[in-house]
């Protein structure tokens, strides 16, 4: 993936209808590209962001980024199949290696892959990249999906 290259799909508000999260605790502001078993988003990070200390962005800052973007990955299943969205919870975090914080200014950009599709657990892996394409953040994310009753 090529940072500079990546075209906006859609951004701000217009993901909300795919994600339950909302301000002040929405940690993605793009979505750059979507495919069967992966999407892209991207985020600004800004002073007013809740998950910033001390002009950086903490490591729950990226793990919840992570997150947020398989969301956006279940959201946009979701909805293009005419079903609600669900609210998903983390069930598990495997193999965190955080490797660098982006500091207030910054953009990042993270992917994640759906791995495996239970019946009400997703298992994605994710990465987080700075705009020099290198890999800042990764992990496995294991997800209950609630059904609805």
């Amino acid at each position: 993936m090529k940072a500079m290259k990546m075209q906006i799909i859609k951004k701000d508000e217009e993901l909300y209808q795919y994600l339950p999260q909302r301000p002040p605790f929405v940690m993605v502001d793009k979505l750059y590209e979507k495919g069967a078993s992966y999407v892209v988003s991207g985020l600004e990070v800004k002073d007013s962001n809740i998950l910033v200390e001390n002009g950086v962005f903490n490591e729950g800052g990226l793990v919840e980024n992570i997150a947020q973007t398989a969301a956006l990955y279940a959201g946009t299943k979701f909805i293009d199949a005419g079903q609600e969205v669900p609210v998903g919870y983390i069930a598990g975090i495997k193999k965190l290696k955080i490797k660098a914080q982006p500091l207030v200014g910054e953009e990042i950009y993270t992917r994640t892959t759906l791995t495996h599709d239970f019946s009400n657990i997703q298992v994605v892996e994710g990465a987080v990249f700075n705009m020099k394409d290198e890999c800042i953040a990764e992990c496995e994310l294991r997800i209950f999906i609630k059904q609805e009753s």
